[in-house]
């Protein structure tokens, strides 16, 4: 048994679980969060989403652009192989001929608050 000597008293210890969102868990927060329209914006233009008939319905001020779950699993996956630091940053993506990576970042970065906590 450990007694306190003097003035040190015994530490109680903590442990700390760091939660990782998985793809389906994302999916499913932006179901949710999304069944009516919310704003955000990518770095240069404010847009709405809303989840609609399986997909994200992104409506900016002259368009709307339906992002599907698999382009969005696709962003997802790419920015899985980067450094966690670089995952939100909009020009990381512009080789991969997704219209609309720039509204996906966006989102990946509203609903996942540290992008060192994806997989």
């Amino acid at each position: 048994m450990l007694q306190s000597q003097g003035n040190v008293k015994p530490v109680k210890s903590k442990i700390v679980r760091y939660h990782t969102m998985k793809f389906d868990e994302f999916w499913g927060m932006m179901i949710q969060n999304l069944a009516e329209p919310k704003p955000f914006a990518t770095q240069t233009k404010p847009f709405s989403a809303k989840y609609s008939g399986g997909r994200i319905l992104v409506t900016t001020s002259d368009s709307i652009w339906p992002i599907e779950r698999s382009t969005m699993r696709q962003i997802w996956t790419k920015a899985l192989s980067m450094h966690e630091k670089m995952r939100f940053i909009h020009t990381n993506y512009s080789h991969e001929n997704v219209r609309t990576s720039s509204y996906i970042i966006s989102l990946m970065k509203h609903f996942v608050s540290d992008e060192s906590k994806m997989e």
